[in-house]
């Protein structure tokens, strides 16, 4: 679009001048103009894109702006005496104006904005293009200004025209070279345009100055093309000069020498030019006065800018000795790792985290590269790098490093680039952290999920389980009581007893998978023991280990949560058991109870490996483990600990004599405990009649073999019994009849047992003190705070639970 704005231009500009061409003054009047929309041009929208750029990028235009504006002034100067004076003057005040506008462009090639933002070197610059400005300023008023106004001076004009000419190929020529260094960098497309307008001007500026000369030049015809064209190009590198970035990739140089030797160029020039010229070309007089007078000015005036930029280049050191040591400061206080190469891979520099995480010295990493910090196998790995970050900017990933005794560990690695001022990679610069703790959590956190969904698998199929066993238990109970030969009484009670024991198998698993209740009961850690070695017996026997158990005479009491303090016996078995299996030392585990004052002790020992002095104080650390990744959460022994102390106990690992490892729990003694679990079978004596004191139960159970069971258990006590499998089943005949018990499993189709139990006792609440819950996996029962008093009958049960349960509702022993 700007295009064809600039084209319409040019050619509404030739047509008027060819409408006009037979008036001189109007001609006048269209050049005056005509002249100044394209200048303006420019600085309205320089003024108007300003915010967009930022540091020596907008010094860059700033300067050209006020070169445009000074043009502009010395435009309005010459159309002052050629419309108002009516002459046509080239060698005015005015003309200095228009010089130094013209050689604007130029002096703001110095910010060299294709270079970044350099915020921090705007002040250095700005006062490099100031010298630059006075040594302009000097040398126009000094050869074309004071010999003009100098009376007896030869004419000027045709040095004017020379000089023109100079700075018209000097823009030229400079601005194809910067076009040229800039040609990767997004500021090439400015840089083209301002070529092309500086290059059209410095060949129509010929054929202007011909016509000067020759006294052909009128003002409003083609001839203002030398300055019209220049400015459009002008205004179009405005509008593609690129908005600065928020921050620079590039290596930024230190201010070297010959930058500030290039800023003191103009000092030494001006009293050079000034007090030579005054012997080689004097104009004698007060023209020489006013010459040494204007020298002498210049060269203080330079001195003073000198002088400030000296001082800024000072602060500018310490600003970046400050900002040095800042970054040093970060990079090595961080635990990070912090390396630097250069392009071709070679060490540049590490910071404390990197060398103590590898193991090499300074030194020694500078004689190694990035392959050799990498494990073997990883050799193209830098050449991918760098290439991906030449492509994209930055590089994530993970690098195996290698340390100096040969070990390695995996590292999350982001690798960014440092560019020079020509956008080439000069150095690498990687951040790395150590993600192995990270990885080793996330494969336990993985491994505990697995043993959770484990777990829930084996909860299922343990609760499913209970229910035959239960119906295996029932029914040789009920056949004991019944008259039978001792042989075929021995074989039930073998039956009895195996069915319990694959009952306390059902239990163990359940509890160990499950989260137990938090209630507690006397209980004896002799049973505990036991149970947890029926538990992992045929695993020890399949891996040849001998267990041996050696229990205190008599009842060992603890008011404790049973599956709790099995959990953490459970898991001290099978550490040792692994201990030994991976190690190949070791076949014997021990398991020993006794009772010291007022304190329970459970301990367990083996011959395996043992426990080393650097690894005694952490064994009960969470997520700590000797296993491999895989195949340990590293939470057992931690748990096992807690669960210790919350029981008013301890769990701590002993000294063993000659090997092996032996963990101790202790646990606050329960003297008022005088019965323990495991009491021999006692058959219950059958009355001989049923119903004669009118109790009648119901049954409600989505298991048939169940609910048969319990009704020739609860006939066989008296009771009249009604059978229900549902609980909407159950709501009917609770209607229809009055009820002295109700057995009432918690998990069914449809209507829950908690939901029935609610509705019951509306209708009935004396029934409140004879519902009794049944369940299969006593752990995983949701029940509400305020149903929890109500008795639980937990399957498998034998008719000693059964009798228990119906004495605490109120049924009198002697039914039993």
């Amino acid at each position: 679009m700007v295009y064809l704005i600039g084209l319409g231009y040019v050619l509404t500009y030739a047509a008027l001048g060819w409408l006009l061409r037979g008036d001189p003054r109007a001609l006048s009047m269209l050049g005056a103009v005509g002249l100044l929309l394209p200048p303006i041009g420019v600085c309205v929208v320089i003024v108007r894109r300003r915010a967009q750029w930022a540091g020596c990028q907008r010094l860059f235009w700033d300067t050209f702006a006020i070169g445009v504006g000074l043009w502009i002034i010395g435009h309005f100067g010459w159309a002052f005496e050629d419309l108002v004076l009516k002459r046509q003057s080239w060698v005015q005040w005015h003309t200095v104006f228009s010089l130094c506008g013209g050689i604007g462009p130029l002096i703001a090639l110095f910010a060299r904005p294709h270079r970044g933002v350099r915020a921090e070197a705007v002040g250095p610059v700005g006062l490099v293009l100031a010298s630059y400005g006075f040594l302009a300023v000097f040398i126009y008023s000094y050869f074309i200004l004071i010999p003009g106004l100098t009376p007896g001076a030869t004419d000027q004009a045709a040095a004017l025209f020379k000089l023109v000419q100079v700075n018209r190929a000097l823009l030229f020529g400079s601005m194809g070279a910067v076009m040229i260094v800039a040609r990767r960098t997004p500021w090439h497309r400015t840089y083209m345009w301002l070529t092309i307008g500086t290059g059209v001007g410095f060949f129509l500026r010929i054929v202007t100055s011909v016509a000067i000369v020759r006294g052909q030049y009128q003002s409003g015809t083609l001839y203002d093309l030398a300055w019209i064209l220049p400015f459009l190009c002008y205004l179009a590198a405005a509008l593609a000069a690129p908005a600065s970035a928020a921050e620079s990739d590039h290596v930024e140089e230190p201010d070297r020498p010959l930058h500030v030797a290039i800023a003191a160029v103009p000092v030494f020039l001006i009293p050079l030019i000034g007090y030579g010229a005054l012997n080689i070309q004097p104009l004698g007089g007060a023209g020489d006065s006013f010459r040494a007078l204007l020298t002498g000015l210049m060269t203080v005036a330079g001195l003073g800018l000198l002088t400030l930029r000296l001082a800024a280049q000072g602060g500018e050191l310490q600003r970046a000795g400050a900002r040095m040591r800042l970054l040093a400061a970060a990079t090595e206080q961080t635990g990070d790792l912090i390396l630097i190469t250069r392009a071709d891979g070679a060490f540049e520099h590490a910071n404390d985290a990197f060398v103590r995480a590898l193991g090499y010295s300074r030194p020694e990493l500078a004689a190694l590269n990035f392959t050799d910090l990498t494990e073997l196998g990883s050799g193209t790995l830098d050449t991918r790098i760098a290439t991906v970050v030449r492509d994209r900017g930055i590089w994530r990933g993970t690098v195996v490093r290698r340390r100096r005794d040969g070990s390695t560990f995996p590292a999350g690695c982001t690798v960014v680039g440092l560019k020079d001022s020509t956008g080439n990679i000069t150095h690498f610069v990687g951040v790395e952290r150590d993600t192995t703790d990270e990885l080793k959590l996330r494969d336990q956190i993985v491994h505990s999920e697995r043993l959770s969904a484990i777990g829930e698998l084996v909860a299922g199929v343990a609760h499913e389980i209970n229910n035959p066993l239960q119906t295996i238990i029932g029914s040789v109970e009920l056949m004991m009581e019944e008259p039978t030969t001792p042989t075929m009484q021995r074989d039930l009670e073998l039956v009895r007893r195996e069915a319990g024991r694959a009952g306390q198998i059902v239990r163990s698993l359940l509890s160990f998978v499950r989260r137990s209740p938090p209630d507690r009961a006397a209980v004896d850690l002799n049973e505990i023991i036991r149970a947890t070695v029926e538990l992992r017996e045929f695993y020890l026997q399949q891996n040849n280990l001998t267990v041996a158990i050696e229990l205190q005479n008599g009842p060992v009491p603890a008011l404790v949560n049973r599956e709790e303090i099995q959990q953490i016996i459970l898991n001290l078995v099978m550490n040792a058991e692994q201990a030994m299996e991976h190690s190949g030392k070791g076949s014997r585990i021990t398991l020993r109870s006794f009772t010291t004052g007022r304190q329970q002790v459970v301990e367990v020992a083996d011959d395996g490996p043992g426990v080393g002095p650097e690894l005694r104080g952490r064994v009960f650390e969470p997520f700590f483990t000797t296993k491999e990744v895989g195949q340990g959460t590293g939470l057992g022994l931690s748990i096992s600990h807690g669960i210790a102390a919350a029981h008013g106990g301890s769990l701590e690992l002993c000294q063993v004599a000659g090997g092996g490892a032996c963990f101790r729990l202790t646990l606050p003694a329960h003297v008022e405990a005088d019965s323990v679990e495991g009491a021999p079978f006692v058959p219950t004596p059958v009355p001989s009649e049923r119903g004669d004191d009118g109790l009648r139960a119901l049954i409600v159970d989505d298991e048939m073999p169940i609910r048969r069971l319990l009704a020739r258990l609860l006939s066989r006590r008296g009771f009249e019994v009604s059978e229900a499998e549902s609980g909407e089943a159950a709501l009917a005949i609770a209607a229809r009849e009055p009820l002295s018990l109700v057995l009432c499993d918690v998990r069914m189709p449809g209507m829950s047992g908690t939901d029935l139990y609610r509705e019951l006792i509306a209708k009935d609440p004396n029934l409140a003190r004879s519902f009794v819950f049944i369940t299969g996996d006593k752990a995983s029962v949701d029940i509400e705070d305020a149903l929890r008093n109500v008795p639980l009958l937990e399957k498998p049960f034998t008719t000693a639970d059964l009798n228990a349960v119906l004495e605490r509702v109120g049924i009198p022993a002697a039914f039993a």
